[in-house]
């Protein structure tokens, strides 16, 4: 059986990334197939089902935008004979990232009540030419940028607040509390730590910490607004922006727990806890929604963080996480290459996607599965 392959140097890329691949292509039977064709493409977009009532009822709302999009890029036609022979073949190529571009998400509800979907999704499509139904894709995991004003050794940013307590009658004393994650990246399924100092100058002692893990997302559906009456939605005319948050009104609630003086030392609670881990995973125990900063979609998580006092004041405190990447892209470490791509003859190409053969003894191709070993490439 005709067979083809697409594969490429890692599992997950940041953008402004180099992609580097090759097609492999297995041609036991013959074909019609004179060449092949790379697609790559990355799209973003939203859909959502709003909810009626009596007198009106529900529509959708829908949206998309366009990052990539090469479409029928030529990698590489034969040249000598009309079609492919019979043999294996391997072509390599390089596509490139934009720097601006949001990083892979998707999510959604299939419930009859209050359907929806988001998703950013970058895909490599090949194909041969001639006998396009020998084709494969392959998605490629996007992670999420740390904000412009971050650098990813900077050191976690820390947020501080102050509780004032009265002491005698003019006078008072007061309460520092300090939070910061341990460091500014995180990967979704992953556990945070968080470290939470007191500075008490007070009489009062801490009765309780509350921790909350808690996620805003939003969906915008750009242009013409019409009228909406879920509670869900927020139209903007003046700007013309349809605001969706379809986990409900309030941020979600994704974990929490609550240490109280019963179940603590009392003198442990009053300095603070120097390591609370906080799983980055649903109720589920799915990984977390990755962080995203789209043209449609923001998903963002922060730490809620409440110190209260034995004589019931309280100190709140709000800790954002920047960057909750994707997952690791366990599918493309555990793919297992048939014999046959070892054997491949290297075809370059001559498209704005093929790669000079120097390339190909670079680190660049060091993982891919037939140059992984290689010392030279046969003329």
């Amino acid at each position: 059986m005709n067979e083809i392959i697409l594969r490429t140097n890692k599992g997950e890329y940041n953008p402004g990334e180099n992609v580097y691949g090759v097609v492999y292509l297995n041609i036991c039977n013959p074909t019609a197939g004179r060449g092949i064709r790379l697609k790559f493409e990355g799209l973003e977009s939203i859909f959502y089902e709003c909810l009626g009532n009596e007198k009106h009822e529900g529509q959708c709302l829908n949206d998309s935008k366009c990052y990539i999009d090469a479409k029928d890029v030529t990698l590489y036609t034969c040249e000598d004979t009309d079609v492919m022979g019979i043999g294996s073949y391997c072509f390599p190529f390089k596509v490139s990232l934009l720097t601006e571009i949001p990083g892979s998400f998707s999510s959604e509800n299939v419930a009859d009540n209050g359907k929806w979907r988001a998703s950013v999704q970058y895909w490599l499509k090949a194909e041969l030419i001639g006998a396009e139904s020998i084709s494969t894709d392959q998605f490629l995991v996007v992670n999420h940028p740390l904000p412009s004003f971050l650098l990813p050794n900077d050191p976690p940013m820390a947020v501080d607040c102050k509780i004032e307590v009265s002491h005698f009658l003019f006078l008072k004393k007061s309460l520092h509390v300090t939070a910061k994650l341990t460091k500014q990246v995180w990967q979704s399924g992953d556990v945070a730590k968080l470290r939470i100092i007191i500075t008490n100058n007070t009489d009062v002692k801490v009765s309780c910490i509350s921790i909350k893990l808690c996620r805003e997302l939003i969906l915008v559906k750009r242009g013409i607004v019409v009228p909406c009456y879920d509670p869900k939605v927020t139209v903007d005319v003046g700007n013309e922006r349809t605001y969706i948050r379809p986990e409900g009104v309030d941020p979600k609630v994704v974990w929490e727990n609550s240490i109280a003086a019963s179940g603590c030392s009392q003198e442990v609670l009053n300095k603070g806890l120097q390591e609370i881990w906080i799983p980055l995973k649903h109720k589920d125990n799915s990984p977390a929604l990755t962080s995203l900063n789209g043209h449609h979609t923001q998903c963002y998580y922060y730490i809620d963080v409440k110190v209260t006092l034995q004589n019931h004041q309280e100190g709140n405190l709000t800790v954002p996480i920047y960057c909750l990447m994707h997952p690791k892209n366990v599918e493309f470490s555990a793919w297992k290459p048939p014999s046959w791509v070892y054997e491949t003859e290297v075809i370059m190409g001559k498209s704005i996607f093929s790669v000079p053969k120097t390339v190909l003894r670079s680190e660049a191709f060091s993982d891919i599965p037939r140059f992984q070993a290689l010392s030279q490439i046969d003329d």
